[in-house]
């Protein structure tokens, strides 16, 4: 299989952060890439195969009962083979499902954090580390729940249960070309609503929704021998060197899907609109 390829292709330090799922390093923007980039293929064809997995789970799940009462009665060597492949298939679908779920992470990096470090590649200093801290697990463990509500009456639901989850799930920072320190942090907090409800035919079905805010906080830190700031927005501050720009921004969403990459870009991107050269100042 691809996936099983794509996992043996990586180094032994790629395969202990899909373990762990904590990816925290110091390196130079383009080795950096080029170290993320398997990781984050690896976990696309994961996905993809893993789908297909759990698919083949349950079709041989129906077809071994189905062939168990057609064999049994009564058994043939014919029979035995059938079935044993059968069971062989269901079997290796599922342990192979159960790989592919320990090594998988948060989607938060593979369309989040390879996109924004890919389009700010170049404004960083080549020769200079820059930090990345990213928390690769899922966004709703346990170790991340931060309360769980009374269950109560909502309409047509009979049971209503809310859970609260905070994650921190990324850090990031490093120098750019032109001297200017930038650094950001992601944190969602997310609210689940398992909702339930018994329909007419006495069935109990459970829905699930999500609530999530991201809260995206970014530090521009320019020399002010290089920049002179404008109007902005944001807390603005000042040392001997720098003009230190402070920007926060909420995005709402109803699913745990990853944010918009544009999010962070535009609040960095508007710093840049508002400073000027320094000499045009003087």
């Amino acid at each position: 299989m691809n996936v099983l390829k794509t996992y043996r292709s990586l180094t032994a330090e790629q395969k202990r952060i899909l373990r762990e799922k904590r990816l925290e390093m110091n390196r130079p923007i383009g080795p950096l890439l080029e170290f993320l980039r398997p990781l984050a293929a690896c976990d696309s064809t994961a996905d993809k195969v893993r789908t297909k997995l759990g698919c083949t789970f349950g079709i041989a799940l129906v077809v071994l009962i189905a062939a168990i009462f057609f064999f049994a009665k009564p058994w043939t060597l014919t029979g035995i083979i059938v079935v044993s492949a059968i069971a062989l298939v269901m079997l290796g679908s599922f342990f192979m499902w159960r790989w592919t779920s320990g090594i998988d992470v948060s989607n938060n990096f593979r369309q989040f954090t390879i996109p924004v470090l890919t389009v700010l590649r170049d404004d960083f200093a080549p020769d200079q580390p820059v930090h990345l801290v990213v928390d690769l697990t899922s966004p709703t463990t346990d170790a991340k729940k931060t309360g769980e509500g009374a269950p109560f009456k909502h309409g047509a639901y009979h049971r209503v249960v809310d859970t609260t989850y905070v994650d921190p799930w990324m850090s990031f920072g490093g120098m750019l070309v032109d001297g200017t320190k930038l650094s950001w942090k992601v944190e969602d907090k997310i609210r689940e609503r398992k909702k339930t409800k018994r329909n007419a035919r006495g069935k109990t079905k459970t829905k699930t929704k999500y609530k999530k805010k991201s809260e995206i906080d970014v530090s521009v830190a320019m020399r002010k021998k290089t920049y002179a700031l404008g109007e902005t927005q944001g807390e603005i501050s000042s040392d001997d060197k720098r003009h230190v720009v402070k920007l926060e921004r909420e995005v709402i969403t109803a699913s745990l899907d990853p944010i918009d990459p544009r999010a962070l870009l535009d609040l960095v991107a508007q710093v840049y609109r508002t400073a000027r050269p320094a000499k045009e100042s003087a």
